[in-house]
């Protein structure tokens, strides 16, 4: 499928790995300008790469960020939102301190917002799109994930009241299951490779975020796409 995103210039937070590095991959296979930032070094991939230091936790960083990739390509078409954190896992909700839930919401929430809200006014120009990363955990939870779960269901209410609050500019957001990242290593181990448990590549979200992010998905707007293989659908009814 022709995505025609050949020449956008595109902005991705939370490049340096993971997702959002499998993001900055896929559009610049595309043909796509990309802006990449994060807190860690983003790898050298291509000459239409501009990797740019960014705290998404920060105003001013954010801002600056996107006036350098926005003034680097001339404006800016796509927004894609990786920039996440997963928190105190397995920490149950009497343990968890509030600097720990803060420091979660700062980063997955406040995060996004001030992406959005500074890249606005160049995606309006461009009749742009955003793509926000939340989760299958907005919709499913587990013991000791209090924090992350309410992080990834604000990210699914403000994508759609992004999507009305910016006329012109479509937002949408993908809420995968669990992704084999290094951030996933980290809090689940070997299980990832369990065959029984279900794991997703970051290559495989990030074809939902181009589709999500092209004009094939001019329709879509406002959505949350759930990509969990089908588990969410499944009842519990012993059956």
């Amino acid at each position: 499928m022709r995505l025609d995103l050949a020449g956008k210039a595109v902005l991705v937070t939370g490049a340096a790995s993971g997702i959002g590095l499998a993001c900055v991959q896929a559009f610049l296979a595309e043909g796509a300008r990309v802006g990449a930032l994060d807190r860690a070094p983003v790898p050298t991939l291509a000459d239409g790469l501009l990797a740019v230091h960014a705290d998404v936790t920060d105003e001013g960083s954010v801002a600056a960020a996107i006036d350098a990739v926005a003034a680097r390509f001339g404006g800016i078409d796509v927004v894609v939102g990786c920039a996440g954190i997963s928190g105190p896992v397995g920490t149950p909700v009497a343990e968890t301190s509030a600097a720990d839930f803060a420091e979660l919401m700062a980063v997955n929430v406040t995060g996004q917002f001030l992406l959005v809200k500074h890249a606005a006014p160049w995606l309006t120009a461009s009749n742009g799109s955003v793509v926000l990363l939340a989760s299958d955990s907005a919709f499913t939870s587990a013991p000791g994930m209090v924090p992350y779960c309410a992080s990834k269901g604000a990210v699914v209410a403000m994508t759609r009241a992004l999507a009305v609050d910016l006329p012109g500019v479509r937002v949408n957001c993908v809420c995968p299951s669990v992704v084999d990242t290094p951030m996933a290593r980290g809090d689940l181990g070997e299980v990832l490779d369990d065959p029984a448990f279900p794991v997703q590549a970051p290559e495989e979200v990030a074809w939902q975020v181009l589709h999500l992010a092209s004009a094939r998905s001019r329709t879509v707007n406002g959505q949350a796409v759930l990509a969990d293989f089908g588990v969410s659908a499944r009842s519990g009814f012993p059956a």
